[in-house]
């Protein structure tokens, strides 16, 4: 359920405020583990279990409220700002950052609270040169709270009581953007430049050796600088160029530093989580386009486009990590 509204108190601010109430339920029937409170779930702290025949044997609800401003100071220049609560009842279980058959996707049950957070936002935004070019800077702060990430050595795969190889932990996310876009013209697109950084920690006091001794981490999805350029010029109505240029710092990774021997066996010691990056992507795609027709009494209208992907041939590094 959804209400909101938008009050204009005068001609140069506004008001935007809703509510969105969620509601989940886990339906049987299914088996989860009742587990110690006192203690991190696992095999050896289960007390017992239980077997719903059917229905709602979990729910979860609460509200989510978003609230946005907008403030014209002059002709041409304004500033906005807003703030939003959220929940997520759905989590995505992975130790890798690309897309893989073996990512897993766990809805909230028994064991598994929904995620919750909030954001603030703020900008400022400039036009100039008649409108035809916008200037923007805009920063955000967002906290995280069950953000679902796994127990060092965890098992992800297969394991139908997860909630034993994974951890509540808390995440923070925050950063600002510098853009310029040109719209009109024969030189059009835009340019951008961003600083953020995603980071977390696990604060559980039952982790007897928490990830990192608890100290705050990187994410995988951590990468504090990002630059974008998109450009298109129009020879003619017919003719075009474009460019898609995008740079932005390597992901992190976790690495094995060093392998030793104990009783006889041969072990691999990595490093803390997240503690080293890969390289820095970078990648350029071009194209040259050609429009055959510009009459607006034709049934159809066609493009043709020549383009060459990642035009200076880096080669993008990813990583895989089971």
């Amino acid at each position: 359920m959804y209400i909101g509204d938008q009050w204009d108190l005068t001609t140069d601010f506004s008001i935007k405020a809703g509510i969105r109430y969620s509601f989940f339920g886990a339906l049987g029937p299914r088996t989860y583990n009742i587990y110690d409170p006192d203690y991190l779930p696992s095999l050896t702290t289960i007390t017992g279990e239980k077997t719903p025949d059917g229905g709602f044997f979990k729910t979860y609800h609460g509200p989510e409220f978003r609230v946005s401003t907008r403030y014209e100071i002059t002709d041409g220049l304004s500033v906005k700002a807003g703030y939003n609560t959220m929940r997520q009842y759905i989590h995505k279980l992975s130790n890798t950052t690309v897309m893989s058959p073996t990512d897993t996707w766990k809805l909230s049950d028994a064991n598994i609270q929904p995620q919750t957070g909030w954001q603030a936002a703020a900008g400022i935004y400039k036009n100039l040169a008649s409108n035809t070019i916008e200037v923007s800077l805009e920063g955000y702060y967002k906290k995280m709270n069950n953000y679902l990430d796994y127990r060092s050595g965890a098992e992800l795969i297969m394991n139908h009581h997860i909630e034993t190889d994974v951890l509540e932990t808390e995440g923070k996310a925050y950063g600002a953007e510098f853009m310029v876009k040109k719209l009109l013209g024969k030189l059009n697109g835009w340019v951008s430049y961003t600083y953020s950084r995603t980071q977390l920690r696990q604060s559980d006091l039952r982790v007897a050796e928490p990830v990192n001794g608890g100290e705050w981490y990187a994410s995988d999805y951590d990468k504090p600088h990002e630059f974008k350029l998109v450009g298109n010029y129009k020879f003619t109505h017919r003719f075009s160029l474009s460019v898609n240029c995008d740079y932005s710092t390597g992901r992190p990774i976790t690495l094995p530093v060093s392998k030793y021997e104990y009783a006889g066996g041969e072990y691999v010691f990595y490093s803390d989580r997240n503690q080293y990056r890969i390289p820095d992507f970078f990648r350029m795609d071009a194209s040259f386009n050609i429009e055959p027709s510009h009459h607006l009494i034709s049934l159809t209208h066609s493009t043709i486009s020549f383009g060459v992907y990642n035009l200076t041939g880096r080669k993008t590094p990813t990583r895989y990590i089971i």
